[in-house]
C-alpha cells in the first residue's frame, strides 16, 4: 500500500485507480505503520517537506505512482515544501523524528 501521513492523518494511495483515500485517526506513531512493502508519502509542515519513505519490498509500480503524487501533495501543502526520498533502512535522524522512532 502507499499512504501520504499529514500530522497524525494519512491518505492511502489506490494502486489501481491511482486516487488517494484518507485514513483518519491514527493514534499510534507514523513508524508503527510502516511496513517494507509500502510506500508512505509523509508531510512536515514545520519543515516543509513531503517524504517519501520507500520500503525495501515496495513494487516498482508503488514506487512510480509514489513519485508522481508527490509533486501532488506538495501542490496541496504549498509549492515551496521540498521533496525528500528515504529508502527503508537508511532513514536519516531528521526523518526517524518525524515517525517517532
Amino acid at each position: 500500500m502507499l499512504f501520504a501521513a499529514v500530522l497524525h492523518n494519512a491518505t492511502e494511495i489506490d494502486e489501481e485507480n491511482e486516487n488517494f483515500r484518507e485514513i483518519r485517526d491514527i493514534d499510534a506513531p507514523i513508524h508503527t505503520l510502516l511496513v517494507s512493502s509500502s510506500i508512505f508519502l509523509i508531510v512536515n509542515p514545520v519543515g516543509k517537506e513531503v517524504w517519501t519513505w520507500l520500503g525495501k519490498n515496495a513494487s516498482m509500480r508503488k514506487k512510480f505512482i509514489a513519485t508522481q503524487n508527490a509533486a501532488n501533495v506538495r501542490d496541496m501543502c504549498g509549492v515551496d515544501f521540498k521533496i525528500l526520498t528515504v529508502d527503508e533502512g537508511s532513514e536519516p535522524s531528521e526523518f526517524k523524528k518525524i515517525v517517532g522512532l
